[in-house]
């Protein structure tokens, strides 16, 4: 009897302390097997989150790897039942989201598809934490259309403007983005062109950027429309940018319905384009009485056939530069110096800048147009359109703002010769006191040092692109668009500068690669990938992805890629 009670009382303390009944803290199986258990759930995924973090952190975060695909095997099936099996418990069912979001495991689709059908003040964060899932996994093909039906459902039930919703919206629609899948077309033009005051316009400029992901040549004429849509009540609010930005990336299917709309042909486009004066109308009438319907329909497919750069566009845009219209001409000028123009019409081109340059109005306004366009007359890296460069150093009659600027891009641009040229003009320009600009010109004189050392040496060049120092780096970058074409020494330099923290270094490798990377640059194309995927929603990358994105098109389409 007293053997029999002490083994009772010892069963009775083991269970009451729960010694030996329950898995080890490292054995994923076991903790697995616990999810099941109301008591001991939030200590299983507690547990299982370790186990699964610190084997991918012992294997470097490859996903792949044996040891992370054994844990994955064992955990990633309970883990989806028992979100499934358990909706009532919201707390460890987000944290069961958030570790099936660290595994990204097509396996636990079940439970994301599941998480989609939230309910109002309860599981919105289960929604959005699934979707966010969604667009870091690789969707099985197979799978898409059930998930695109899903996430399309979801997207219907939101109704109002709370942060939830928002939440909520913003990481379905980069869901339906990333899902690089057509069936996403139609959901994704719907909520673009919706105009609601529900629905916040950061809503609408986002699914126009990811209709851009799908490439999709079906949503061409919602993004058309996009270019001349605006938030409600507040015109000043757009998404022209986002909307070119999607065609471009659409690329060649592009082509024709912007040629159409630049040519006035567009009928949908003209409508829009005058509701969006009309709205400005009402708010400034001042403003608005100097816009016409032409000028912006023109000034929207001049950036954006620029920015496709096929060849096509080259007599609709000469035609658009001889307008009447300020703003129309100095459009089609700037998209002239994107466009790959054959060699038997640089002349056209050169004549045409030359005389936009001129045609440009003499007050502020005007300083501020040929101040722009010097800068982009600078990449085309043409010999010939030096002279024309150094007429506006020189020209004391000229605003000091415009020769201060032609004095850069003079100075970055120059070889050996042009340099000594450009030496003797700031010799001769009179110093500050007796009212000129020597001093500020002199601030130049170290381009001027590294093209007496590397004059037109494209190695020479390289390394100086290559360099840590802005100046240096960026006069190299200008230098190798100028002489280095086609070269791969010179790419892969400029290449290395795509992430230097120096916005202007960066903008200068870009240009310069769109300029000599004729067969394209699958290094560069990578590149821009990273640092979208590393610095979205950051300043650089929002002031850097207006040029990188339709270049990094252009380097794809050259490639022979349509991706």
């Amino acid at each position: 009897m007293i053997v029999r009670h002490r083994g009772w009382a010892v069963a009775v303390l083991v269970a009451t302390l729960g010694l030996g009944c329950h898995a080890a803290e490292d054995d994923p199986e076991g903790q697995a097997s616990e999810l099941s258990d109301p008591v001991r759930r939030e200590n299983a995924v507690f547990n299982l989150k370790k186990v699964y973090t610190e084997t991918l952190a012992a294997n470097g975060g490859d996903r792949s790897s044996a040891d992370v695909k054994a844990v994955a095997d064992v955990i990633v099936d309970p883990l989806t039942r028992a979100y499934i099996d358990y909706p009532e418990d919201r707390i460890n069912g987000l944290h069961m989201l958030d570790l099936l979001h660290e595994m990204q495991d097509p396996r636990s689709l079940p439970a994301l598809l599941e998480a989609l059908n939230w309910r109002t003040e309860v599981s919105e964060d289960h929604a959005t934490r699934a979707a966010q899932t969604i667009q870091a996994m690789d969707i099985p093909a197979a799978e898409r259309a059930n998930v695109i039906q899903a996430l399309a459902r979801s997207l219907e039930r939101i109704t109002d403007s709370r942060s939830e919703d928002n939440k909520m919206r913003v990481s379905m629609i980069r869901a339906l983005g990333s899902l690089k899948d057509k069936g996403a077309t139609e959901i994704l033009t719907n909520i673009a062109t919706k105009q609601d005051e529900k629905q916040n316009f950061i809503i609408n400029r986002l699914a126009a950027q990811q209709l851009g992901e799908l490439r999709d040549p079906a949503a061409i004429p919602a993004l058309i429309k996009c270019l001349f849509l605006f938030a409600p009540n507040h015109p000043e609010l757009r998404m022209n940018d986002v909307a070119a930005e999607a065609l471009i990336l659409i690329g060649r299917p592009s082509l024709k319905p912007l040629l159409a709309m630049l040519a006035g042909k567009d009928a949908t486009a003209n409508a829009i384009a005058k509701q969006y004066i009309d709205a400005i109308k009402a708010r400034r009438p001042d403003l608005a009485r100097s816009i016409a319907v032409r000028q912006v329909t023109g000034g929207e497919a001049s950036f954006a056939l620029g920015a496709l750069g096929f060849s096509q566009a080259l007599e609709p845009l000469l035609q658009e530069a001889a307008s009447s219209d300020t703003a129309r001409k100095l459009n089609a000028a700037i998209a002239l110096v994107r466009v790959d123009v054959p060699e038997a019409q640089k002349d056209r081109v050169r004549t045409t800048l030359k005389r936009v340059y001129g045609d440009l109005p003499k007050g502020y306004q005007g300083v501020a147009m040929r101040a722009q366009l010097i800068a982009v007359i600078a990449h085309t890296y043409d010999a010939e359109m030096m002279p024309f460069i150094y007429a506006q150093v020189v020209d004391k009659k000229a605003n000091p703002d415009v020769r201060l600027i032609a004095v850069q891009n003079y100075a970055l641009l120059a070889n050996k010769a042009e340099a000594a040229n450009l030496a003797q003009a700031i010799a001769n320009e009179k110093p500050s006191e007796a009212g000129g600009y020597r001093e500020k010109f002199e601030e130049r004189n170290p381009l001027l040092d590294l093209a007496n050392e590397c004059d037109t040496n494209v190695d020479c060049w390289v390394s100086k692109a290559s360099s840590a120092d802005a100046d240096k780096a960026r006069k190299g970058a200008y230098m190798l668009g100028r002489y280095a074409k086609g070269n791969d020494k010179a790419i892969d330099a400029l290449v290395g500068q795509l992430g230097n923290e120096d916005l202007g270094v960066r903008l200068a490798a870009l240009m310069a690669l769109d300029k000599i990377a004729v067969e394209g640059s699958p290094g560069a194309v990578a590149k821009i990938d990273e640092l979208r995927t590393r610095e979205e929603g950051q300043s650089v990358w929002t002031r850097f992805r207006g040029e990188a994105l339709p270049i990094q098109a252009r380097l794809r389409s050259r490639a022979g890629d349509a991706g």
